[in-house]
């Protein structure tokens, strides 16, 4: 058992983070993504409701925070971790679909009683949106959260059928980094409106 300690595990969060700015930085679609939500940002303030301007505004800067974790978890090689804040993003993506459809919900948020997210689904499929993405990746993140062998090829490397290495602080996967460089800018475009069940694509 190798002896560990924080300078250790920053010195191998650094060369992760090396290997995967070669992944990364290569990708115009990240910077592209980034800089349209900001234009979307920006747009929302064009809008005449200015309670559910704040509550988008507010929704989209929680959304775009757990973005931004999950992109820095990836580099980092901590994939649990980036699968768990992409759950959180996808929470608040589902609720900025809701007050987008029902205002009601921003009212809601406003007097600090949030629609639960169980709830949100069901308003969002009664209301016509198609959330079968949104619920396939809740419940894939909650089911790498949970302690379970469902995320143990990101904590175990095996070399044999009775040997391995604990990945302890992270490693670099190409495939990986390359899944999620390729996702997550996908991911910003579909916070800015709800997909409904009669959306051709």
């Amino acid at each position: 058992m190798p002896n560990y300690s924080l300078d250790a595990f920053r010195r191998n969060t650094e060369r992760v983070r090396s290997s995967s700015a070669r992944v990364s930085s290569g990708s115009q679609n990240l910077a592209t993504a980034v800089d349209d939500f900001n234009v979307f940002f920006q747009e929302l303030e064009s809008l005449d409701d200015k309670l559910c301007v704040n509550v988008r505004k507010l929704l989209a800067t929680k959304f775009f925070n757990h973005w931004y974790s999950s992109l820095i978890l990836v580099e980092a090689g901590l994939m649990v971790d980036a699968i768990l804040c992409e759950r959180s993003s996808i929470e608040t993506l589902a609720y900025h679909w809701l007050v987008c459809l029902d205002r009601t919900a921003a009212e809601n948020y406003d007097t600090e009683k949030p629609v639960r997210p169980v709830d949100v689904r069901r308003r969002l499929e009664s209301l016509g949106a198609d959330i079968s993405y949104v619920r396939s990746s809740y419940s894939f993140g909650s089911s790498v959260g949970h302690v379970g062998r469902t995320s143990e090829r990101f904590h175990l490397e095996m070399a044999t059928d009775v040997r391995g290495t604990l990945l302890i602080g992270g490693q670099f996967s190409q495939r990986d980094c390359e899944h999620w460089v390729s996702y997550l800018p996908a991911l910003l475009y579909l916070f800015r409106e709800p997909m409904m069940t009669t959306t051709s694509s």
